[in-house]
């Protein structure tokens, strides 16, 4: 029963996501987003989110990891395809250092023991060709991730352009993915080796703050303007097992931000906030991203965010998969500020792919900044 189980979930994962006329490829699993703060307004989003701090959310986009502080700690496990098959998991756990101008991100250990990011499938009987049951076989693929990303104008061309680095930015990125692929066939006479390799992928961001062009403006106005792109297995690797290779999935998605933020009185309000950690503003940003993956049609995605005090945020948005269907997507998100140590919860509601389903997703994010606690020492 397990073994059936397991053949209908790959069933319905192909179906959600590969169309029929297109090459197959494998990593599928890495179109997948890990961050439910980015999930929560298009599924196919964060490509030029700057703000949430979470190494989860530079899975869209590696150059995000420059505007990151910090040592940070991003964490999730949730259930997939809840409600068509029970005990599959997406795990995943990084941890990044960054001072908002250069950034690291290196893979931990996720709930499933393995590092970095895993879709679990659970325990499953496989069997030989006479249909005799062989053993038991732990079914699992894994992206384990590192990261790096660095401002242009603030770290390399900092004696030259350090006052137009205050009103613009250019940053990139750079990732890689060690891929590892343990799905069992159906029908085997021995356990198979896993399939290994490699994924390389380049990110670029620009950012603008128009408002600081304009002389005597309101300073306690802020509006940022975003624009990132991240091209996934930039050169095409495949995935090896045993004598055989198979095409990695590639692609590119790219994405737009703004964000329209208004501080009410500065350090004068900050006294006399309900609650202690909250910053005195508020914020609405739209996001919009696109992707594009091999020769499919593309999916885009819309949403808004609203955050009060820098510690409460709705978050809702849209999306259109490579079937021209549209899906909605929900979430909140909860940040707490205390001395240079924050907490952050996010939860999201989402569809998978052409399946009528409705999926949760939820992560957690500890950061600490460690310049200002050593400050306070």
């Amino acid at each position: 029963m397990k073994y059936k189980i397991f053949l209908l979930v790959i069933l319905l994962i192909l179906i959600a996501y590969i169309n029929a006329d297109a090459q197959e490829h494998f990593g599928l699993f890495t179109t997948f987003n890990p961050s439910a703060e980015t999930i929560a307004f298009g599924n196919e989003s964060g490509t030029a989110y700057i703000w949430g701090n979470n190494p989860l959310n530079s899975w869209s986009n590696p150059a995000l990891l420059a505007y990151s502080s910090g040592l940070s700690w991003g964490w999730s496990h949730d259930p997939w395809l809840d409600g068509f098959v029970d005990g599959i998991y997406m795990n995943s756990s990084y941890v990044s250092y960054a001072n908002q101008n250069f950034g690291l991100l290196i893979p931990m250990l996720n709930a499933s023991t393995d590092w970095g990011t895993t879709l679990d499938y659970g325990e499953t009987e496989i069997y030989n060709a006479e249909g005799h049951l062989i053993s038991l076989y732990q079914s699992r693929e894994i992206s384990t991730r590192f990261g790096i990303g660095c401002k242009i104008l603030k770290t390399i061309l900092k004696n030259r352009l350090s006052n137009l680095s205050d009103k613009m930015e250019i940053s990139l990125g750079y990732d890689l993915r060690y891929i590892v692929s343990n799905i069992q066939p159906m029908i085997l006479k021995t356990i198979p080796p896993d399939g290994t390799g490699f994924m390389h992928g380049i990110g670029f961001l620009g950012h603008i703050r128009p408002l600081q062009f304009i002389p005597h403006v309101n300073h306690a106005i802020k509006l940022d303007i975003t624009a990132g792109l991240y091209k996934m297995n930039v050169t095409k690797n495949d995935l090896s097992c045993f004598y055989y290779t198979y095409p990695l999935l590639y692609g590119t998605r790219c994405g737009f931000t703004a964000r329209l933020s208004y501080d009410f009185l500065g350090d004068k309000l900050q006294r006399f906030m309900p609650f202690y950690g909250m910053n005195d503003n508020v914020s609405i940003c739209f996001i919009y991203d696109t992707a594009k993956y091999e020769t499919r049609s593309s999916t885009w995605g819309q949403g808004f965010e609203f955050g009060l005090f820098e510690t409460l945020f709705l978050r809702w948005g849209n999306y259109h998969n490579a079937y021209e269907q549209e899906r909605n997507t929900f979430g909140v998100g909860i940040k707490l500020n205390f001395n240079g140590v924050h907490f952050a919860y996010n939860y999201a509601t989402f569809s998978i792919g052409s399946l009528d389903t409705t999926e949760r997703k939820d992560d957690l994010m500890v950061s600490v900044d460690l310049m200002k606690v050593l400050r306070k020492k």
